[in-house]
């Protein structure tokens, strides 16, 4: 069954051009991403759409590989991209990035495509009995890991 989107926010003292810079940079992703990492030797040349990507995700002892595909790329506003695991849409995610006279608000948010028998598969997979609440939890600890990355003084 489809969750409704969980959405998280963030003000962030730095111009989005910085902060899509680190969303987009997905070498660096284990400095914020809670679950996934993307290997260098699959990054794609550009997010753009339709670019495609493979990551392997971790939850404890569970792994798992993912395949994402960009659904939205707007330069410093807007990246989304849908996950994919055995051949099968389990989820789509979305940044937003707003200036502010501060800097930036960033709205993390995703959806939940699964439905019963993938809900089920999953916990097998990835050791997670309630995805919802987990990704609440990864959206705003990523959140507040991106917020440090990008208000980092170089």
């Amino acid at each position: 069954m489809r969750q409704p989107a969980l959405v998280g926010s963030i003000e962030i003292e730095a111009l989005p051009a910085t902060v899509y810079r680190l969303i987009t940079d997905l070498s660096s992703w284990n400095r914020f991403a809670v679950e996934t990492r993307v290997p260098a030797g699959v990054l794609p040349l550009e997010l753009v759409p339709g670019a495609t990507f493979r990551a392997w995700n971790r939850n404890g002892l569970w792994l798992w590989r993912t395949t994402t595909t960009v659904l939205h790329a707007e330069p410093m506003r807007t990246l989304a991209f849908e996950v994919t695991c055995f051949g099968r849409a389990v989820s789509t995610w979305r940044y937003d990035i707003v200036p502010t006279e501060r800097g930036s608000r960033v709205t993390e948010s995703t959806r939940d495509l699964r439905g019963r028998a993938m809900c089920l598969i999953s916990v097998a997979v990835t050791g997670v009995v309630d995805r919802g609440t987990r990704n609440q939890r990864n959206i705003d600890l990523t959140l507040t890991r991106l917020k440090a990355a990008a208000e980092k003084p170089a």
